[in-house]
């Protein structure tokens, strides 16, 4: 099939022709002192003669494009490290012992959104923390803390970080004397 359209405005020709199903062939001719358009009969091309100044030919194939995506996943490996603080002075209720309860959810995310900027700043290995549960004791909060493992900082440098974090948050109290890391109480905890 070969359908033909040619379009004159001014000074400009546009000779659009279709070729079977697949080819679609634009010319402009601009400022044209003489010119011929030939379709040969049976043919799959259009051939454009002129004398013309500006020629522009465009061709686009209406083929379907497959895109294939391929996903490299990388794992990186991960130490967790368990951090425990008090918060003494704040009371603990019972449904802060269920991790579905809204008091464990809410104190949880104030938890991770306030710690989290610390400990990125901090350690550029520091990946996320994740609270595991809270017990009575006032509050004692129970967390998870990932770092990649080609950089793990010691058990004192992750508690030095809350120890001088502790001044500058309000949302929660962190007693400084009672800051454990994998069940250790490292030695920078208590020196006030």
């Amino acid at each position: 099939m070969k359908l033909q359209q040619i379009q004159t405005t001014g000074a400009t020709t546009t000779v659009f022709s279709l070729i079977g199903n697949a080819t679609i062939t634009a010319s402009t001719l601009t400022n044209m002192s003489t010119g011929a358009a030939t379709i040969n009969p049976g043919s799959s091309t259009a051939s454009i003669a002129t004398t013309a100044t500006d020629t522009t030919i465009t061709s686009t194939n209406t083929s379907t494009t497959t895109t294939t995506t391929t996903r490299i996943t990388t794992v990186e490996q991960t130490v967790t490290r368990r951090l425990s603080f008090r918060s003494a002075g704040e009371t603990f209720t019972t449904d802060l012992l269920n991790p579905s309860s809204s008091a464990f959810i809410n104190r949880a995310a104030l938890l991770k959104s306030t710690l989290e900027l610390y400990y990125k700043q901090a350690f550029s290995s520091f990946r996320y923390l994740t609270v595991i549960s809270f017990s009575n004791g006032s509050i004692i909060n129970n967390m998870d803390f990932r770092f990649a493992s080609a950089s793990v900082p010691t058990g004192s440098k992750i508690a030095e970080v809350l120890v001088n974090a502790a001044s500058q948050i309000t949302a929660f109290n962190i007693d400084t004397t009672n800051i454990f890391v994998d069940g250790t109480l490292p030695a920078c905890v208590g020196a006030e």
